[in-house]
């Protein structure tokens, strides 16, 4: 969940629970639009941020269709602009249609597959995030919750309250 805000309150932890118990207590303050920084990939941080399935799967499939029935429209269309008759078979028939179908669905699977991670993943990064710190690639895991003014102050005591080992006060 990437912000453009960059003020707001920054927590480290250095175990994965006490990261868990942090995101399940500021989404239960309100707190929705928060940013989580993880050394490893975790199914329980995506549980407790509210995240069940990925929208790349919905444009992959939409990849798949589009190809095949691509493929089809190409094959046909070719078959009766040109028409080439051959020993009395239909102008149109499936069989021989169905590897220029398959090749053309995996390619436009595998393209908009790529597409789609490439845009929800926000890469490539051209500028980091001002909130990331190298610790988070080696041992550490970070919380942001982008908050202005008061919002800061409950943030921050809320993230103190936590088991964060240091807090940071941006903005």
């Amino acid at each position: 969940m990437g912000t453009a805000m960059s003020s707001g309150v920054l927590g480290q932890y250095d175990t994965l629970p006490g990261t868990i118990d942090a995101i399940e207590r500021l989404r239960n303050a309100g707190h929705r639009d928060i940013e989580v920084f993880s050394p490893i990939p975790s199914p329980e941080i995506e549980e407790a941020m509210d995240i069940h399935s990925s929208p790349v799967r919905v444009w992959a499939l939409t990849g798949a269709i589009t190809g095949c029935t691509l493929g089809l429209l190409l094959t046909a269309g070719t078959s009766l602009a040109y028409p080439l008759v051959t020993q009395g078979k239909p102008l149109v028939s499936l069989p021989p249609f169905v590897i220029f179908m398959f090749e053309l669905t995996v390619l436009l699977t595998g393209i908009f597959g790529l597409v789609a991670l490439l845009v929800h993943t926000r890469r490539p990064v051209i500028k980091l995030d001002p909130a990331y710190r190298t610790s988070f690639s080696v041992d550490r895991w970070g919380i942001f919750v982008p908050s202005e003014g008061q919002g800061r102050t409950a943030a921050e005591a809320l993230v103190r309250d936590t088991s964060a080992v240091e807090v940071e006060v941006q903005g």
